[in-house]
């Protein structure tokens, strides 16, 4: 299960709580496609994007711009393992907020080359600097952390790959919390 780290708390506590529940609840994902998270699975199913923002069956909304909703959107099947999910949001976005989400989902495809691009296409974003002090420089740049993800792909249980996987879910937070806020 991922912990949320504390700079998360304030942007998190907006979702329902069937929702926070799920995200906590899912298992860090790993560096590679990994398990799918059933419980957000279920809950993301019938989630919908209106002009109030995120809607869930249960009836719960999360206030934000149809863009944030959709951003969000990719980011929560991403942690949930459907990487063809999220991809059908990232790519419908033409900013750099889903740039940096498509970016992250084919990196994860171990589709390399193809997140570089993306990771190109994201620029300069304020994620980038509070990644590199989060994970004390693990994830400096993004281009290196992409090279550094495919080296350590192949040993789950070295101290690289274990590295890289909790740089992951900070840059999963940072990025949640990012679109969340904007």
């Amino acid at each position: 299960m991922p912990q949320l780290d504390s700079f998360t708390h304030p942007a998190l506590s907006s979702l329902p709580s069937a929702l926070s529940a799920s995200i906590v609840a899912a298992e860090l994902p790993n560096l590679a496609q990994g398990a799918v998270a059933e419980q957000l699975t279920g809950l993301l199913q019938n989630a919908g994007i209106s002009d109030s923002g995120l809607l869930f069956e249960s009836g719960d909304t999360v206030n934000l711009s149809r863009s944030q909703a959709a951003l969000c959107l990719s980011g929560f099947w991403l942690l949930a393992g459907d990487l063809e999910r999220s991809h059908a949001f990232s790519q419908e976005l033409p900013c750099r907020d889903g740039s940096f989400w498509h970016g992250i989902m084919h990196r994860r495809e171990g589709d390399f080359g193809n997140a570089k691009y993306w990771f190109r296409k994201v620029g300069d974003h304020p994620v980038f600097e509070q990644l590199a002090e989060l994970t004390d420089g693990t994830y400096a740049d993004p281009l290196d952390f992409i090279d550094e993800c495919s080296r350590a792909n192949g040993n789950r249980s070295s101290d690289r790959y274990q590295s890289c996987m909790l740089a992951q879910w900070t840059e999963w937070q940072a990025l949640m919390v990012h679109c969340i806020s904007r």
